[in-house]
């Protein structure tokens, strides 16, 4: 397989269940404010976004490393997993502990509580997951990472129905939820042993010494990053009231449909991009830039058509009674440029051995986000809490920019965006003047508009669209009956 279909492959392994999840999730989402109102889906959500948190303290971010290391010698890639799975094993007892006290002293109600403790055990097995998908990622075999979590998707969610069907709360959600998560374990593991063959230990005291030296650097990474992106909807919990929290996740769910693609892309590229900086910095940089011209052609005009049809994808999704999340959405859609770029860029900085320099940058970002957040959702409710992260990421992206700039190499931003921008623009107006028509027409009306012009002005090479074509056509005559 050419290193094109490989990687194309990689990013669509990666994005099916990044795509796939939510769509299944959704049922889940409906049923959970349909049964349990907007303060439930609101607690469902909050308790989700400090099991995000308390992750990345388990996993102390050696997955990323992993990840890295594995990528620059394969060889070498067993002894880095089995290594870092002990390191993971003391540090999610740490942060089932710490997310379990850090609840009890927000003085959440009772039900909170409980659902945060039967919710922390699933830190266990999301751990080694985590090492496990980088080893995956590591040996370009991703499609395994989609098999797994789309079967464990499919398990709780619709055991999680079942239950809310039969009249069961929130408590039994996240019973689902932890059972779904070790099952899910025990099937990345057994693909593991079959595709990669099983992990022996062999203790390395080199390999110690460098996870320990670089432990802490990696989990602040994973624990500033995770912060900045969920600390909102804590905030939310605490300075307004759980139906905000509902309303706010209610259009970060639909954001995170978006991000999906991105996040894929950037964790498919992630081992090239590794192997790439041992061969020299030319080839790096010139990846980058096409990879980051690549988002931009993507994102900017999501973001401009999600933002036009925000109230009947609001509508559609949830219902009227969620109207309210429309006009946070529109807005919140937009941070997805800058996210886009801030995931990718983030990469770029690891592999090229800065990662205390991104481990800066993100703190930073957290404290900003807290900051803003603080001063903004008193007065604004969930639309400060979306000011908070847009201000934030843009932030986070120039900081990014200035740094890579001055010690590896220059991005010509002005040069990759004029051409992109004319043409969402141009397919915002067609998006705009077709709100009335049915969602779907006007999507696919005005995803063929913006095709037509990304063609027509040539912000795409022909060779592009050449090697579009000729990796379609070869993966319609391998997988055609």
């Amino acid at each position: 397989m050419g290193s094109t279909s490989r990687l194309v492959k990689n990013i669509i392994a990666l994005w099916t269940p990044s795509i796939l999840n939510p769509v299944v999730s959704f049922a889940l989402i409906l049923f959970i404010s349909r049964y349990l109102g907007v303060e439930g889906l609101g607690t469902y959500s909050l308790v989700l976004s400090y099991l995000g948190i308390f992750v990345t303290l388990a996993a102390l971010g050696l997955g990323t490393l992993v990840l890295r290391e594995a990528a620059r010698d394969l060889e070498q890639a067993h002894v880095f997993f089995v290594n870092a799975a002990l390191f993971g094993t003391v540090s999610s007892v740490a942060a089932i502990v710490g997310m379990v006290l850090i609840v009890s002293f927000m003085g959440y109600k009772n039900e909170v509580f409980q659902a945060a403790v039967i919710c922390s055990f699933s830190l266990f097995p999301t751990t080694a997951i985590n090492y496990m998908e980088a080893m995956f990622r590591a040996f370009e075999r991703s499609e395994y990472i989609a098999i797994t979590f789309l079967l464990e998707n499919l398990l709780r969610v619709g055991s999680c129905v079942i239950l809310l069907w039969y009249g069961y709360g929130i408590l039994a959600l996240f019973t689902a939820f932890l059972g779904s998560r070790f099952l899910a374990c025990l099937l990345m593991f057994s693909c593991y042993v079959k595709v990669l063959g099983m992990p022996k230990f062999q203790f390395r005291p080199d390999v110690w010494r460098f996870l320990g030296k670089e432990a802490a650097t990696f989990a602040s990474i994973a624990m500033f990053s995770t912060i900045h992106l969920h600390i909102d909807q804590i905030m939310l919990s605490k300075l307004k009231s759980l139906e905000s929290v509902g309303i706010y996740s209610a259009a970060d769910r639909l954001l995170d449909f978006c991000r999906a693609l991105t996040v894929a892309f950037s964790a498919a590229l992630f081992p090239i991009l590794a192997k790439e900086y041992v061969s020299g910095i030319a080839e790096l940089r010139r990846l980058t830039i096409r990879s980051l011209r690549y988002l931009l052609l993507g994102t900017i005009p999501t973001a401009i058509g999600t933002a036009i049809l925000a109230n009947n994808i609001i509508t559609l999704v949830y219902g009227q009674k969620f109207l309210s999340a429309a006009p946070v959405l529109t807005l919140h859609i937009f941070s997805l440029i800058p996210f886009s770029m801030v995931y990718f860029l983030a990469s770029v900085l690891i592999v090229t051995d800065n990662q205390r320099v991104d481990l800066g940058i993100n703190v930073l970002a957290a404290l900003i986000n807290i900051a803003l957040n603080f001063a903004l959702i008193p007065y604004f409710a969930e639309i400060g809490a979306v000011l908070a992260v847009l201000i934030t990421i843009i932030i986070f992206n120039q900081l990014q920019n200035w740094y890579i700039k001055q010690r590896l190499f220059p991005i010509p931003f002005l040069e990759l965006t004029p051409k992109i921008l004319l043409a969402a623009g141009m397919m915002g107006i067609v998006t705009f003047l077709l709100r009335e028509w049915n969602l779907a027409t006007n999507i696919f009306v005005s995803a063929a508009v913006y095709i037509s012009l990304v063609v027509l002005f040539k912000a795409v090479t022909p060779e592009e669209i050449e090697t579009v074509r000729a990796v379609t056509e070869r993966w319609v005559k391998r997988y055609s009956p």
